[in-house]
């Protein structure tokens, strides 16, 4: 006979189960089946490959400043903070983001979740270190030749304070011409620009980038660095006629402004060769293709 609880054999005569205790006094026949059980099998994926060095060297070289190499490998706080730096700092903090990718690239061997990367990229970013290192100094030297010096800043300053004086002087040609018949002042230089109504400060008729005193009362020659074309108007012909310039050799690589009638100012570098008012006027007649206008230029040039 067997135990109806646990379906032991129970022995000849017993009233209880040697195997679980259980009262004997209502055996069972034969042997229970035991309950079918279920079995869960956990099928787990395999583990992801391991991230290559090497692609984690290249995408550290050519974007590192971005932290791309450390989002490829899992390593997303770096990632992050490089990005962060390099971005709210509007590339100010990128040098400092750059040595820290270069450790990475020499140092940093295993990926976010701590697994081995794949291949050796140490000889890779030797190789890139030691071949960008030179063109650096390359490109940085040829970018501070190609860049505006300090003083060169400072030229170019002038240079616009320049135009903007003579930019007046058309403004006070105009309104002298709209009182006079369309005829500008007929003396040059100083004797013509005292007849304008422009700003009585002396120093407005004088170029930044010279040492010219300006003058005490009336305007004079001495006292003014811009030249002035009597005898003009306001014609066709003018529009493309020079009537006012500023003294050659004020700037560097002989940049001179030149005021036309039509009140526009033109900034060019002019050859050495131009070193005086009458070379520039004999410049300027060869360049232009309006007859009065050449005329005029000719006409001048001889009363300097």
């Amino acid at each position: 006979m067997f135990c109806s609880n646990c379906g032991s054999r129970l022995p000849d005569g017993g009233k209880f189960c040697p195997n679980c205790g259980a009262s004997a006094e209502n055996p069972a026949p034969s042997a229970p089946v035991p309950a079918q059980q279920n079995i869960h099998v956990v099928i787990q994926p395999p583990p992801a490959p391991p991230r290559s060095r090497v692609a984690y060297v290249l995408l550290a070289f050519f974007f590192g400043w971005a932290g791309i190499h450390n989002f490829y490998a899992g390593r997303t706080g770096s990632a992050v903070a490089q990005l962060l730096m390099s971005l709210l700092s509007c590339g100010l903090l990128v040098p400092a983001v750059g040595i820290w990718v270069i450790v990475e690239m020499l140092a940093v061997s295993r990926d976010g979740r701590g697994v081995p990367m794949s291949g050796n990229g140490v000889v890779l970013a030797v190789i890139l270190l030691v071949v960008s290192i030179p063109l650096m100094a390359i490109l940085v030297f040829s970018a501070g030749i190609r860049l505006p010096a300090p003083n060169q800043a400072r030229d170019r300053a002038w240079a616009f304070a320049c135009a903007s004086n003579l930019k007046q002087i058309g403004i006070g040609l105009a309104v002298y011409a709209s009182e006079y018949d369309s005829w500008y002042p007929p003396q040059n230089n100083a004797a013509g620009l005292n007849l304008l109504e422009i700003p009585t400060d002396q120093a407005f008729y004088i170029c930044p980038a010279t040492d010219t005193v300006p003058a005490n009362g009336e305007l004079a020659d001495i006292h003014c660095d811009y030249l002035y074309l009597g005898g003009a108007g306001r014609f066709d012909w003018v529009e493309d006629c020079p009537v006012a310039f500023e003294r050659p050799g004020s700037h560097r690589n002989n940049f001179i402004n030149v005021l036309y009638g039509d009140g526009r100012v033109t900034g060019s570098c002019y050859p050495a060769s131009v070193s005086t008012p009458k070379k520039l006027l004999e410049y300027l007649e060869r360049e232009t293709a309006n007859p009065k206008a050449k005329a005029f230029l000719k006409a001048k040039t001889a009363e300097f």
